[in-house]
């Protein structure tokens, strides 16, 4: 909302933001990340989505003094006092015990919230100089800006982040990579958002939603730096690459993007996928050329793609060995969900995207049985993946003003005949993403996901 208030004022229109208690954090680091600091809000005691008609009214009505007060006032008066950001380029910690410096370096750097809530690693000048002597990049390179509160990035900082994490210096091209990657979320298929990708980005990241990204690397890297491809996601000995450069990753977009939490991070209750990890694509054991060669990448360059999830459902199956049943199970698996009604979506369905992360498994019986290529299962996915319109779209009363005028006609159904009605989970099967992941057995991950994907080449990022 403090975004849309900046551009009403850009254009002249006087905009006061109404921000509920919990809100005013962030309401302060918005109007600093929209380059427009100076902005004035009116505190009131609640979140107005889901509060009844009457209670909105009540606090409005007591709020009306405050905001004619705040139109009028002064406009070189503030009305609150801009937190500062922490622009201390060091930080010194003295003791002649190590674990006990450790300790100190820990606990001032959560107090700061830098940190993720685990143990970080020192950020020396010598490791991260050694972190950036990886790259083909000198320090001071600018390699993107950050959503959501679009801090600069460059080199320097990204390794400062990557130390904390533990990364190694062979670990950096992938990092830079995926930095530069989740830049451009959202301009990979929609022209429309072609030009202000990180505007989607900035509104993904600032919901009360739990949406994380998830890295996915392929190509020659993955195997030469251990990312792992089969049980990929979670914690132990295999996965620690995966854990360290996604860890790196949070960490620069927390502190590179100001992703902080109860700021620009308003998570209702949160999501332990914002523990971001790295995977890999399975690319030995998939029937199907690899998600990079999809986009026009060549079998031995090396990518980063970052999704945006927002969910994440195990889909089992139990026996089945046909292509179609095996695909049938899931499609409805991927129904779980809301569908998207309001304004700005174009398509005949719901709206959604799904990433869906296949076992070997289930990819082999589909891929070599001689009917599906890849896209023909992405569009029997989405021809099979139909809910109920009723159930779907039950979160939203349709009488309110951002549901899209193209889903007006639900109106003139009972509640009864928009359950019998069905849509499809997606627009389209190109919002059906198939990458090949996991070990032996039949149980498919399924991540609603959008906006699209991004991708970014690796190999330009390496210190040859």
């Amino acid at each position: 909302m403090v975004h849309d208030m900046v551009e009403a004022e850009k254009l002249g229109v006087p905009s006061i933001p109404l921000i509920s208690g919990r809100f005013e954090g962030d309401a302060i680091a918005s109007s600093r990340a929209f380059g427009m600091p100076e902005l004035k809000f009116v505190i009131v005691p609640r979140i107005y989505r889901n509060l009844a008609i009457e209670e909105c009214i009540s606090q409005t009505e007591d709020a009306i003094e405050d905001i004619v007060s705040v139109l009028i006032d002064d406009p070189d008066n503030k009305t609150f006092s801009t937190k500062e950001i922490d622009t201390q380029s060091s930080f010194i910690y003295h003791s002649d015990d190590k674990f006990q410096c450790s300790l100190l370096m820990n606990k001032d750097l959560l107090d700061r919230d830098i940190g993720d809530g685990f143990p970080l690693l020192p950020a020396t000048r010598d490791k991260v100089d050694e972190l950036i002597s990886a790259t083909s990049l000198s320090s001071e390179d600018v390699v993107c800006d950050m959503p959501p509160g679009f801090g600069i990035a460059t080199v320097e900082k990204i390794a400062i982040n990557s130390a904390y994490a533990g990364a190694k210096p062979e670990h950096m091209p992938v990092i830079i990579a995926a930095v530069k990657a989740f830049s451009g979320l959202g301009a990979s298929k929609d022209p429309l958002l072609a030009s202000n990708a990180t505007d989607h980005g900035k509104s993904l990241l600032m919901s009360t939603s739990p949406q994380a990204p998830l890295l996915i690397v392929n190509g020659p890297i993955a195997k030469k730096l251990g990312i792992n491809s089969g049980s990929a996601l979670g914690p132990g000995k295999d996965n620690e690459v995966n854990i360290v450069i996604g860890r790196a990753f949070y960490l620069c977009l927390k502190n590179i993007g100001y992703w902080y939490p109860n700021e620009m991070d308003m998570d209702t209750i949160g999501s332990t996928r914002k523990f971001v990890q790295c995977i890999a694509e399975n690319e030995d054991m998939s029937p199907w050329d690899p998600f990079h060669v999809d986009l026009g990448f060549g079998i031995n360059e090396s990518t980063v793609s970052v999704f945006v999830t927002d969910g994440e459902l195990d889909i089992q199956d139990q026996g089945n060995t046909d292509a179609e049943d095996l695909l049938k199970v899931l499609a409805y698996g991927c129904t779980f969900g809301s569908a998207n009604i309001q304004k700005g979506n174009k398509g005949p369905g719901g709206g959604n995207q799904r990433l869906i992360l296949m076992p070997p498994d289930v990819a082999n019986p589909v891929g070599t049985d001689g009917e599906f290529s890849k896209d023909k299962a992405r569009e029997f996915i989405h021809n099979h993946a139909v809910g109920s319109l009723g159930r779907m779209t039950h979160y939203m009363p349709l009488e309110d003003a951002r549901v899209s005028e193209q889903w007006q006609w639900i109106k003139d159904l009972n509640e009864d005949q928009r359950k019998a009605t069905e849509i499809p989970i997606m627009n389209s099967y190109e919002d059906c993403y198939i990458v090949v992941v996991g070990a032996d057995r039949a149980k498919t991950a399924v991540f609603p996901s959008g906006p699209s994907p991004s991708t970014e080449g690796i190999d330009s990022y390496i210190s040859r």
